[in-house]
């Protein structure tokens, strides 16, 4: 079930002596537990003062509308953060606006490698069913007919709930889906993988460690150079990505 979280409360009371209150809080659909205890007193009155809980919230990401052209969006935002970086970046490997607009790159690219895979699996019914029959996660989920009867989409949103729940910066996994479903392994249309790897770690720091790696270094590698180069080469895998899907259609 999850663990508990506790909670208590001992008051010396100058007339009622000590005076103590105990709570138990569980997840959600499990009644709270309150314990009060007075000691040698005698309980005049008791209350119930668990928590109340509302519906459980809906996952965002199942309504989510997906653009029809991902593409554009991704170059909107990249020449958009190329002229931030002009204009507001800094000289100093560690400035704060350089950082920024290096984490929103890999942001964008997950984006737009995350809308284009689902664009295409749910217009071209051969790759969702390659997706369905070789997707290691998908082939594990069990429905029976009864649900299915009851709901048509039940499938394809399920589809789509496993989609976006990848961690697109995860490029060896994003490589094996667009491998399943389009034939088309992205990492063999990079110009550097390894650049693209390290990308993806520097972001990390950026994000979760405010610019600096796991033993406390400050990172200093995001002049305005190195963000540029790393839009362009995030750029230029895109532009790949985008050939290659185009020539699937022709």
């Amino acid at each position: 079930m999850g663990s508990q979280i506790h909670y208590e409360a001992v008051i010396d009371h100058p007339e009622l002596g000590e005076l103590s209150w105990s709570l138990w809080e569980y997840p959600i659909g499990i009644e709270d537990y309150h314990n009060t205890d007075t000691g040698p007193h005698e309980i005049i009155e008791d209350f119930n003062y668990g928590f109340e809980h509302g519906e459980p919230e809906r996952d965002e990401w199942v309504d989510y509308s997906v653009p029809d052209d991902p593409f554009t969006i991704f170059m909107s935002s990249y020449h958009h953060t190329g002229d931030l970086l002009a204009d507001h970046g800094g000289d100093s490997g560690g400035h704060l606006v350089n950082r920024m607009i290096f984490s929103h790159q890999i942001t964008a690219m997950e984006a737009y490698l995350a809308d284009r895979l689902i664009n295409e699996i749910e217009s071209d019914s051969h790759a969702f069913e390659r997706l369905l029959a070789n997707d290691e996660d998908l082939v594990k989920e069990k429905i029976t007919l009864a649900e299915i009867s009851k709901d048509a989409a039940l499938v394809g949103r399920r589809v789509r709930e496993h989609l976006r729940s990848i961690q697109y910066h995860n490029l060896a996994k994003v490589d094996a889906l667009y491998n399943i479903a389009l034939g088309i392994r992205i990492l063999n249309l990079a110009s550097d993988k390894a650049s693209l790897f390290r990308a993806v770690v520097l972001r990390h720091d950026c994000v979760h460690r405010n610019g600096f790696d796991k033993d406390g270094n400050e990172l200093k590698i995001f002049t305005k150079a190195f963000v540029q180069e790393t839009a362009d080469l995030i750029k230029a895998l895109i532009g790949s990505i985008e050939r290659a899907l185009r020539a699937r259609s022709v």
